[in-house]
């Protein structure tokens, strides 16, 4: 697993510390880690984003798709939601399909390196039983931050052809696949026709 530094946790090397700074130290990984998927098809370590910038943008997205058009949703919780998805990714990488690890694997692991990272905070079992609902798919706020999770996907993808980086046309077609809702599939359209043409 490719990552621009060691996890930042190993800075304590056992000792104790607040809750708090020990979590921050876990999560803090994500910006070590890089999404490997990017790597896998040619886009240099310097220019690949983190998980750490993957999750921003998905929150991000979130807050804004939920409360603009999406008003039966509950924006607050879609946001947790999105800030929460990729937490197990601090301890186990970016696992991708190309990894050859089973689903229920993968889930497995992340779920485990999750309650570790949470089970340290007050709230940590409320917190984890939002990223079950992820996991789950088991509320419409947690199906709503799987699409725009691919959506960033497919937006980041826009943003390295224009850079160069060669046909993603992938990374468009995983997007696709999981647009369930008319707004988001309307939008993937759009983004659609903002690629660069064909080489």
């Amino acid at each position: 697993m490719k990552t621009k530094a060691p996890p930042p946790i190993a800075h304590l090397a056992g000792r104790a510390t607040l809750p708090l700074i020990e979590a921050y130290l876990e999560f803090n990984h994500l910006k070590q880690l890089y999404r490997q998927g990017w790597l896998r098809v040619g886009v240099p370590p310097e220019r690949c984003e983190s998980v750490g910038e993957h999750s921003l943008g998905v929150a991000l997205l979130c807050l804004f798709i939920a409360e603009s058009w999406f008003p039966e949703a509950d924006a607050f919780k879609t946001v947790r939601i999105a800030l929460l998805h990729d937490l197990g990714e601090a301890r186990v990488g970016d696992i991708t399909p190309h990894d050859g690890v089973d689903r229920a694997q993968k889930h497995a692991l992340e779920r485990r390196a999750v309650e570790q990272i949470l089970g340290k905070l007050p709230r940590g079992a409320e917190y984890l039983a939002l990223w079950d609902e992820y996991e789950q798919g088991s509320s419409f706020e947690a199906r709503l931050v799987r699409q725009v999770d691919r959506l960033e996907m497919g937006l980041q993808a826009c943003v390295y052809e224009h850079q160069g980086m060669g046909d993603l046309s992938q990374f468009f077609a995983s997007a696709q696949n999981v647009m369930e809702t008319p707004p988001l599939r309307a939008l993937f359209e759009e983004l659609q026709t903002l690629r660069p043409p064909a080489r």
